[in-house]
């Protein structure tokens, strides 16, 4: 007979997070070979559309800059990303084919991370073409040592370190690239960015603190808050003495911005978000305010059951024809497939072009950003307008990507001719 072994011990949480860990770790370094693969395969495809773009059939220029953006807006809505982090891939996968060959081999033996490459060729391009070298062998032993977070920092001093040109002469540069830019965020907020000096960052966020702390003592406000409303106040034209008013008057300024409102929200029977171009959703109570009392914006009324638009609010603003106010509407943006430039900042094209017959009508007219617009005319991109206000686009692949209009109803008969 035979005797039962007793059951085996299990084993001790230690050595059983461990082996997790183990496992993790490896999942981790072959993550990190495939994105270096995939490095390769992008480098690869950029070629074989250099080959299909200058092929004589095409009839166009060997131009590389149109080349590669065909071939990030193949990677884009293939990949179904934003077209930026298309093309940022490519110019990484480009430059771990060319130029940095041994940082994508550290990428495929998992020494480093996508991060470190991504900072490392950021710096790297700071630098001029004969200190690069030098900076990829230093910063790459760094790099496996260190969080990206950490190695930022190392690779900004080891820069420095590298740099043959002045600090003065390159900040008197980089200020040429300053600018503002608002990025949309969830319940009626976004991110009002500013990129400036370090100084006058500095010295605008300690004003905004200063300002910040004169409010009552018993302000409900944090001081964070405060020094955000102060902000909004001081841009829109307020005194400095007015500055701490958390609901600041928007008449100040006049930009060119519609907001979307619901026949019955405005009239208070409902409570139907409304929607600010460009940037979303906006509770009732948000579109009314803006419809009814600020000049500011273009108010857009829209019908409670069809949805048709009602008025394109002609008594605050220069506005442009119905049909294309119908058109601004109808696609919100440019309609090539996951661009998100909107309307106002892009151009009004022919489908099919004005000289080869092309109509001028909301069947054959769609808003393009001058990129694909150009895209459009110089690459083997082609699109087709379908009957239900889609829009159809063919890769130079062959693959075929459908751009939804963000609002549709046929227009008005007397929009919809010239």
């Amino acid at each position: 007979m035979t005797t039962p072994q007793p059951p085996e011990p299990a084993p001790a949480p230690e050595a059983a997070l461990d082996a997790v860990l183990v496992v993790i770790e490896r999942l981790e370094r072959e993550i990190r070979a495939a994105q270096a693969e995939q490095m390769r395969q992008v480098a690869a495809a950029h070629r074989l559309m250099h080959a299909i773009e200058s092929h004589p059939s095409r009839n166009r220029s060997d131009d590389d800059e149109f080349v590669r953006r065909a071939m990030a807006a193949e990677l884009a809505t293939t990949l179904r990303v934003h077209e930026r982090s298309a093309g940022r891939m490519l110019h990484d996968a480009t430059e771990l084919d060319t130029r940095f060959i041994a940082t994508r081999d550290a990428l495929a033996v998992g020494t480093i991370g996508l991060h470190h490459v991504r900072q490392l060729l950021d710096t790297a391009h700071t630098l001029p073409e004969p200190r690069r070298t030098e900076f990829e062998a230093s910063a790459l032993d760094k790099a496996a040592k260190m969080t990206p977070p950490a190695f930022r920092r190392a690779a900004r001093r080891l820069r420095e370190r590298l740099h043959p040109i002045d600090l003065v002469e390159r900040h008197a540069a980089a200020r040429t690239e300053r600018h503002i830019a608002l990025e949309p965020e969830h319940d009626d907020m976004a991110w009002l960015h500013l990129h400036i000096e370090a100084e006058r960052g500095a010295a605008i966020v300690a004003f905004m603190r200063r300002l910040a702390l004169r409010a009552p003592g018993d302000d409900p406000r944090t001081v964070r808050q405060r020094e955000v409303d102060c902000a909004v106040s001081l841009l829109l034209g307020r005194s400095a003495a007015d500055a701490n008013d958390p609901m600041p008057d928007l008449g100040a300024v006049r930009p060119e911005v519609y907001v979307t409102v619901p026949v019955l929200t405005l009239l208070g029977l409902d409570d139907e978000p409304g929607e600010l171009d460009g940037l979303g959703p906006i509770d009732a109570a948000t579109a009314r305010r803006l419809a009814s009392h600020a000049p500011s914006f273009h108010r857009i009324l829209t019908h409670p059951e069809t949805g048709a638009y009602l008025s394109y609010g002609r008594d605050t603003y220069r506005v442009p024809s119905d049909l294309a106010g119908y058109l601004r509407i109808r696609d919100g943006g440019c309609r090539f497939p996951g661009c998100t430039r909107r309307a106002v900042e892009s151009d009004i094209d022919h489908t099919r072009d004005w000289q080869h017959a092309g109509h001028t009508s909301h069947r054959n007219l769609a808003h393009l950003c001058r990129q694909h617009h150009r895209l459009k005319h110089h690459t083997g991109w082609r699109v087709q307008q379908l009957t239900d206000g889609r829009i159809q686009w063919t890769s130079p692949a062959g693959r075929v990507h459908l751009s939804e209009p963000e609002h549709f109803a046929d227009p008005p008969r007397d929009s919809a001719a010239a």
